[in-house]
């Protein structure tokens, strides 16, 4: 089963005093590598943030944004800064003496100001806050998974619908090819002809015509394309992370129909070659999105 690794996924919960909103987002990446954005207090708890989400996510650049905050009263405790209310009246003070100095400044004037207030969260037990952060954070998990599963299944449609393109090509390809060497004799028999006035070794002739045989035959790299479809369409039904093979095989793929396109003679084929790799492209930027 293919896993895209775009995806997005929330979770949250409110319990023991606790408010904890878990949003996770992935995209592609060649590696596992994430991102957290969690407050200063829940940073005791990172290691298993991560491990939790290391045993669910193998690959993609993950972002991880926490919001928490505390309801209970018990837990917090309102205090005042200060040293920037000191810092506040002193440009009061300043506004005052210079520009204003009949505006009178009050206590719910002063309450406006930015964080002269400040909710103060006492200490508290953090194995408490990991049960319930645990939960909102599975919730997440388990919906990002859920929508990189829906996303690799239309993927893995898509892919499956280049592939037999792809094979249709390759059938073109082999049929014409076996037509391929009876053109260049015709070809070769009839300038031969031409140029001596049909005095030549028929021997010679046939000599001349299996080497080249020898050189523009392309069947074993048919057979090998038509093995890694084949190979492809069967990894993609793993239940373990295949993106990274489906990329060597793609770039395998490649190899041979350019292999191919090099040896061909046959503007048929030729063509038929463009083609395959228009298929083949499609194929590889589906790819990079795979877990």
């Amino acid at each position: 089963m293919l896993k895209s690794m775009t995806g997005f996924g929330r979770g949250e919960i409110r319990k023991n005093g606790f408010y904890i909103n878990v949003e996770i987002k992935t995209v592609n990446h060649r590696f596992l590598d994430v991102v957290y954005r969690l407050p200063k207090l829940l940073s005791g708890l990172e290691d298993r943030i991560r491990n939790l989400i290391t045993n669910n996510i193998l690959r993609g650049r993950v972002e991880v944004n926490i919001f928490f905050e505390t309801y209970d009263r018990s837990i917090n405790t309102l205090e005042v800064d200060k040293s920037l209310l000191n810092q506040y009246f002193e440009i009061i003070k300043y506004i005052k003496q210079n520009y204003l100095p009949d505006e009178n400044i009050k206590v719910r004037d002063i309450l406006l100001f930015p964080e002269i207030i400040k909710v103060k969260s006492v200490d508290i037990n953090l194995n408490e806050v990991w049960e319930v952060l645990k939960s909102a954070l599975i919730d997440s998990i388990n919906n990002l998974v859920d929508m990189r599963i829906r996303e690799g299944i239309k993927l893995h449609n898509d892919i499956c619908k280049n592939l037999d393109i792809l094979n249709e090509i390759s059938d073109k390809i082999e049929k014409r090819s076996s037509l391929m060497i009876d053109t260049y004799r015709d070809k070769l028999r009839s300038r031969i002809e031409e140029l001596t006035n049909g005095d030549f070794d028929q021997y010679r002739l046939m000599t001349e015509v299996a080497l080249m045989a020898d050189r523009i035959s392309i069947a074993e790299e048919i057979t090998r394309l038509k093995s890694h479809i084949m190979q492809f369409k069967t990894s993609m039904e793993s239940n373990h992370p295949v993106g990274k093979k489906l990329d060597f095989i793609t770039q395998e793929m490649n190899r041979e129909v350019n292999t191919i396109g090099a040896k061909s003679i046959d503007l048929e084929i030729s063509n038929s070659v463009i083609d395959s790799k228009h298929e083949i492209e499609k194929i590889r930027e589906q790819v990079q999105n795979i877990e």
